[in-house]
């Protein structure tokens, strides 16, 4: 058989067990060659989701599922405790967690961070930082430093969209962007 990289021959022998036969021997590439075939997306350190599609994809969807576990909410029915009750939800609370702090880490790489030495780079700090907590909060499956995760998460979120998402200027949200510059360039 070939020498595959891993990944390959991993996909050929489970997904289609034809490829995993011997095959007779192909002439060697020329060094170039093999270079080329190396996908881009192999690239270390290279960011392959636009910021936008970071948010859509893995913040938004994380962050609602550790509130949708944390907390509570009044309804029809009363006060609604959200902490999960049982270790199948208290596991989604820690993954979702965890999404959440390493995003905080994909936000700051080259290439989706706004402005490298203003708040955009506290804002995603604070994201990580909640998001630990919040594995920690789910780990120990503490009700209260749930709680608190779930507000560190929600502050986090808030703060960076008060500076990066335009409103409109009746907007009812209100956040002292120029505040939030000059403690960044002081720090």
């Amino acid at each position: 058989m070939r020498h595959l990289p891993f990944a390959i021959a991993a996909v050929a022998a489970l997904s289609l067990p034809a490829l995993a036969q011997p095959q007779a021997a192909k002439p060697a590439a020329a060094p170039a060659a093999k270079a080329a075939a190396i996908p881009p997306i192999a690239a270390p350190g290279r960011s392959l989701l636009s910021t936008k599609d970071v948010m859509r994809h893995i913040v938004n969807p994380a962050a609602e599922a550790f509130w949708a576990r944390s907390g509570v909410v009044d309804d029809e029915k009363g006060a609604n405790d959200r902490t999960p009750a049982d270790d199948a939800n208290w596991a989604i609370s820690l993954d979702s967690a965890a999404q959440l702090a390493e995003a905080g880490n994909l936000l700051q790489m080259e290439g989706r961070a706004r402005d490298p030495d203003g708040p955009w780079m506290k804002y995603a700090v604070q994201l990580t930082k909640a998001g630990l907590a919040g594995m920690a909060a789910a780990q120990a499956k503490d009700h209260d430093k749930t709680f608190d995760a779930g507000s560190a998460i929600y502050d986090a979120c808030y703060a960076c969209h008060g500076k990066y998402i335009p409103r409109p200027k009746d907007s009812l949200y209100k956040h002292d962007i120029d505040k939030d510059l000059e403690a960044a360039k002081k720090k």
